[in-house]
């Protein structure tokens, strides 16, 4: 273990210690408009020929901390299209509470192409990718996990298999599970460790999180199919601090913590750390939730809405703390770091696939630490030369604990025993331990080259090593015995230009996959001999390539399309499994798809005070070998595997309205028509599901919300956000529709969820209060099939700015 629970109060301590108050020092703060007074967002500002420096919010809001009370600075506020501005500002005379800038527009003759000032979040959707680009700035003091904000995006589905911590599976525009790639930072978060997962980072960490769909990048280096989501998280150049607690239904307590501190020198320090339990202890009733004892005469009684059971071995806790130590801003490097991260993370097992069985005292335990070095440097040796490097190990422990020898029922209760122990299994108790270790060396460069063009290369290589033991069952059960191994390498080039008046954005690339791989198989061979283990290898290498264009027709008119003949290469748990209900597969084959885009975004639209943007988007997808998890015994336990073709179309439609930059209405829907295109089997025989949509995935869901904000509630400059967000997803089958009579069809049912919730943030901007509420309606809600997800419950949160 790398954490006792004291951990988190010391780390309060030194942030605390670190970031204390300073009687002779003061904050500049002011807003940055355009000359229509709109607020403008990733605006430089800083004080000239000094450190202090930073960049506007999405209300164009900046501060510069830590400055001299008695000083006299030049500040200087730039951004792309805008003309410069400068201001000379006596900190000792002036007392203005807001310093505001109003920048007037120019066009700009940059490498022979015309551009206007944009926002981060306009410039990244405006390229030819389908790409959606989600700001954090104005939720981040909202109770909301990451998988909670996503899934209201458009396109995007997630499902979950229970509370806080639960296991999480992404849809995008029709590609689903591991097909869809996570990155912090352009960093695959598979290195990470499940404490950092998506699902576990707290929002007030991160700034901006990029959606990519169907088409993805060649910065972000990876063999991402279906898409991928960038989690960009805060790049300050300024000293701050600051901390947010969360109090929430089911005992759920969230901590996070964050500070950096910028020496005279350069040399910077950077703490974030957050702290999560929850005893995840939610009611659930219907089919599968039942008791049955000597009381009844041992006949099936189903717990119901009236007289629920309640959960009682799935709390989660997770501690995490990432240290980063290096320079900023220096001649030889923009960002250099060394940085250390370790988590823990403890949950029960409450269930296996369905609720029809319940664990007692089943437990998981992981452990990770991941040291890392980053490095970037624009214009390295040379103008126009930019380069990113990241290096870094993992060594991660899980434990699977299944060492009870009891058997519980959903009353909680013992209710018989077992001689050979364990609660997951049938053939006796289990202790087993799984060691992965992980290397992954990246390099990123881009080059700008004459007649305003880039090139760009990214070059990833990943090993993976995973090993595993366990006291109580058969060596030849173990698939770990000997160490598996995975290598990958990806390269990436691509060229990127803007043309005829920054009207055209042009990207294409290629991309080169390799994949290698031992995994071990178990023969048995004779009553002397035993089991033998038989080493597989696989080496595959595939070819990619695609292009991103998109056309601004009009002012408010941008053509956008996307195309890539994509490779998806087996993560380390669908090739090797995980040493207890996921079999290793030694014939695995990497997954490949055609993703197209199409689509159009028309706006935004003003009238008067009102405005209004619309975004349509079409897709089509051809899978072949696509991977999903199938199983293959009465226990549950299953294998991935793979299917030989999948093909089929759908579209995302999203509408945007806002009232006087206050009130916010948004509406999207999502359609996906997925179907078995296989139509007849190796042996020559028609396949009876040829046609059939896609089993066990969602084909239709919508999102709608509300927001409106106001100031000067109870207290002069107060800020007050309101929201009310609903999410439907309809049925679908669990398995393929034509499988099975009518009535024995297993249906995942239509789902309907209210979220609502507000925040107050007080005159100082220090202190922000949160009130969310989750499923307010306390709807039965199942993501997978009878996995019922939480009902209503409150979360209370208060974010907490310490400036020094």
């Amino acid at each position: 273990m790398f954490f006792k629970n004291k951990s988190i109060f010391v780390l309060i301590s030194i942030i605390f210690s670190v970031y204390g108050f300073s009687q002779e020092k003061r904050i500049i703060k002011g807003q940055v408009f355009n000359e229509k007074r709109k607020p403008l967002e990733n605006i430089n500002v800083f004080i000239e020929g000094t450190k202090y420096g930073g960049v506007t919010n999405s209300e164009g809001v900046f501060e510069l901390k830590n400055v001299d009370k008695r000083a006299i600075y030049v500040i200087v506020v730039s951004g792309l299209g805008y003309k410069t501005q400068t201001r000379v500002y006596n900190v000792s005379k002036n007392n203005k509470s807001l310093l505001n800038f109003i920048l007037i527009e120019e066009l700009e003759d940059i490498d022979e192409v015309v551009v206007k000032g944009k926002t981060t979040k306009s410039k990244i959707e405006e390229k030819g990718f389908n790409v959606s680009s989600v700001s954090i700035q104005n939720i981040k003091t909202r109770s909301l996990e990451v998988n909670q904000i996503l899934d209201k995006t458009p396109g995007v589905r997630v499902r979950t298999t229970g509370g806080v911590g639960s296991d999480f599976e992404y849809s995008l525009d029709g590609m689903s599970g591991n097909a869809i790639r996570f990155f912090i930072d352009g960093i695959p978060m598979d290195y990470y460790g499940s404490s950092f997962a998506i699902n576990n980072l707290p929002i007030s960490l991160i700034n901006r999180i990029n959606i990519y769909k169907g088409v993805v990048p060649v910065a972000l280096g990876s063999d991402a199919l279906g898409g991928a989501i960038n989690i960009v998280t805060k790049e300050e150049v300024s000293n701050f601090a600051e901390v947010s607690y969360s109090l929430g239904s089911f005992n759920t307590h969230k901590l996070a913590l964050q500070g950096q501190w910028i020496g005279k020198s350069g040399f910077t320090t950077k703490l974030s750390s957050f702290y999560t339990y929850s005893d995840n202890n939610y009611d659930v009733w219907g089919e599968g939730v039942f008791y049955a004892d000597e009381s009844t005469g041992f006949q099936v009684v189903e717990f119901t809405e009236d007289n629920p059971a309640e959960r009682f071995n799935d709390d989660f806790k997770t501690l995490s703390a990432k240290l980063d130590l290096g320079y900023v801003n220096k001649k030889w490097t923009d960002r250099f770091f060394f940085t250390l991260l370790g988590s823990d993370t403890k949950k029960g097992v409450q269930t296996a696939q369905t609720m029809s069985r319940v664990f007692g005292r089943v437990r998981n335990n992981e452990q990770t630490i991941m040291p890392s070095i980053v490095y970037k440097k624009n214009n390295f040796l040379t103008k126009g030369l930019d380069v990113n490097a990241f290096a870094g190990y993992t060594y991660t422990v899980e434990k699977v604990i299944d060492t009870s020898f009891v058997q519980f029922d959903w009353r909680g209760e013992i209710i018989g025993t077992r001689a050979s122990g364990g609660e997951i299994g049938y053939d006796g108790r289990s202790l087993y331990t799984q060691k992965d270790k992980s290397q992954i060396y990246r390099f990123n460069v881009t080059y700008k080259l004459p007649s305003n063009f880039k090139l760009g290369l990214n070059y990833l290589y990943s090993k993976f090593q995973r090993s595993g033991s366990d006291p109580f069952v058969a060596e030849y059960r173990i698939p770990y015995l000997e160490p598996q191994n995975i290598g990958t390498h990806f390269t990436g080039l691509s060229l990127e230009t803007v043309k005829f008046n920054n009207k055209l954005r042009a990207n294409i690339f290629a991309k080169l996959y390799s994949y290698n791989a031992t995994i071990n198989d178990y023969e048995y061979v004779d009553a002397d001999v035993g089991y033998l283990i038989t080493a597989n290898r696989n080496n595959i290498s595939n070819l990619g390539a695609g292009f991103a264009l998109s056309y601004q027709l009009l002012d408010n008119i941008l053509l956008k399309t996307s195309l890539e003949q994509a490779t998806r290469m087996p993560s380390p748990t669908e090739a090797l499994g995980d040493g207890v209900t996921i079999s290793n597969n030694p014939f695995i084959k990497p997954e490949q798809s055609l993703n197209i885009n199409l689509g159009t975004t028309l706006g935004r639209y003003e009238f008067g005070n009102h405005g209004l943007k619309v975004s349509v988007n079409t897709f089509y997808r051809n899978i072949e070998d696509k991977l999903l998890f199938t199983v293959i015994d009465a226990r549950d336990n299953g294998q991935y595997q793979n299917i030989d073709q999948i093909a089929g179309k759908g579209a995302e439609l999203e509408l945007v309205y806002d009232f006087n930059q206050k009130l916010k209405f948004n509406l999207n829907g999502t359609y996906i028509d997925m179907r078995n295109n296989l139509e007849f089997e190796e042996n020559g025989t028609r396949n009876i599901f040829y046609r059939d949509r896609m089993r066990n995935q969602p084909y239709f869901m919508t999102n709608a919300g509300l927001e409106y904000s106001f100031n000067d509630l109870i207290q002069k400059k107060s800020k007050v956000s309101s929201y009310i967000q609903s999410s439907y997803v309809h049925k679908f089958f669990l398995d393929w529709p034509s499988a099975g009579s009518e009535q024995n069809k297993r249906i995942i049912p239509s789902q309907f969820v209210l979220d609502t919730g507000f925040s107050y943030t007080f005159p100082s901007e220090k202190i922000t209060l949160a009130l969310d509420v989750s499923n307010l309606l306390n709807e039965q809600v199942y993501d997978n099939y009878r996995l019922q997800k939480p009902g209503r419950a409150f979360f209370l949160k208060v974010n907490y700015q310490i400036l020094d």
